[in-house]
Formats: C-alpha cells, structure tokens, sequence
C-alpha cells in the first residue's frame, strides 16, 4: 500500500471503526500528520513574524483580550480550525489506530492504555511525593515520568508488529495471500499430530 492510498483510505474510513488496519496503512498516514503538523507551525511562525502587532498581542493578555473584541472573526476562525482539525487529523487517526489494534487481535480500548498510564503516573507520583513529604521524590519522579514513558514505548511496538495471519477475532485480513514467516530454525517448527508424521514418512519397501 502506498501512501496516496493509504490516506486515501483513512479519510474514507474515517467513521469506520471495526476491521483491520494494514501498518502501511497507519503509518503513512501518521507521516502525513507529521509533515501536515510541521506545514501549519511553519506557516504560523511566518504570518505572526510579518505582523509585529500580532506577536505583541501574543505577550499582553490585555492586548490580545482587545484584540479578540475588536475583531469577531477570530472567535470564528478558532472555530473553524478546531472543525478542521477533528474531521480531518482527529476522527480518521483515531479510526486507523482502532482498527491497526484490531489487526494485530488487540481490543481498540488499548487505545486509552497510555493515557490511562500517565494519569496514573501522575497522580501516583503526587500522592507518593505528599505521603513521604518529599523524601520519595525520586520513586515519585519515577512514577510520574518512567511509567508513561515505558507504557508508551510499549504501545509504539505494538503499532509496529505485524497483523495477524488469516482471519482474526475482528475481521479478515486487510493483506490477501499474507506469506507466514517461516522459522528460524526446524526446531521452532510447529508440531504435527501423529498420524500427519506418519503419512509425512518417505516409503522405505525394505520394510
């Protein structure tokens, strides 16, 4: 899957939440966000460094509460970019994660487990830093910054395994005729039952 296609396919699946998600699918569309993202930042810095008057509003909360009085079409043009930004960045990135966590047989409710871990992290780390006022600091910082850390990692790998092979709890596969991974070595091969030994048995008529 290339990457018009695979965005292609995420804007058109943007309200589909159940299937499969190829990784092409998510991570070239993740790239796309990217390079989306680092487009509009750019393109702010630019407009906001040929208007002064703008980048002093930025540091006054006077000026910029002025700013925001005098001229109505901000309010609207806020508006708007938050519109944008959930139909076209935030419904189809959440879609494809669900449905790349259905490729790999994970449940799309995986899809909290890093938020969820850095919540708890924080509030661990609160609660530990407060009980031992401020002796467990270290075990609090570990709380509030490793955990999260770690959780996240883990998710990223898990958007990086490939799908199941063949069909799954949450769909059929997304990639037709998936070639299995052989073993490493025979060793790890899987185990046939005995009586498919017996027929793999090369003829011997000496016996």
């Amino acid at each position: 899957m290339g990457p018009l296609k695979a965005i292609t396919s995420c804007y058109l699946n943007m309200f589909n939440f159940v299937g499969r998600a190829r990784r092409a699918e998510y991570w070239w569309f993740a790239l796309f966000m990217f390079l989306a993202y680092a487009v509009v930042q750019v393109a702010t810095v630019i407009y906001v460094l040929r208007n002064p008057w703008l980048l002093d509003s930025l540091n006054s909360p006077a000026a910029m509460q002025a700013l925001l009085l005098q001229n109505s079409s901000v309010n609207d043009w806020g508006a708007y970019a938050l519109v944008g930004k959930i139909v076209f960045i935030w419904l189809p990135h959440l879609s494809v994660t669900i449905r790349r966590l259905h490729d790999t047989n994970r449940s799309g409710w995986y899809i909290f487990v890093p938020f969820l871990a850095t919540i708890a992290g924080i509030v661990g780390g609160t609660f530990i830093f407060m009980v031992t006022l401020g002796q467990g600091a270290a075990i609090a910082m570990f709380a509030m910054l490793v955990v999260p850390l770690v959780v996240n990692i883990w998710f990223f790998v898990i958007m990086c395994l490939p799908g199941t092979h063949g069909n799954n709890d949450y769909g059929p596969d997304p990639i037709p005729n998936r070639k299995r991974k052989p073993p490493a070595h025979p060793a790890f091969a899987p185990r046939l039952p005995p009586m498919s030994r017996l027929r793999s048995r090369p003829f011997d008529s000496r016996k």
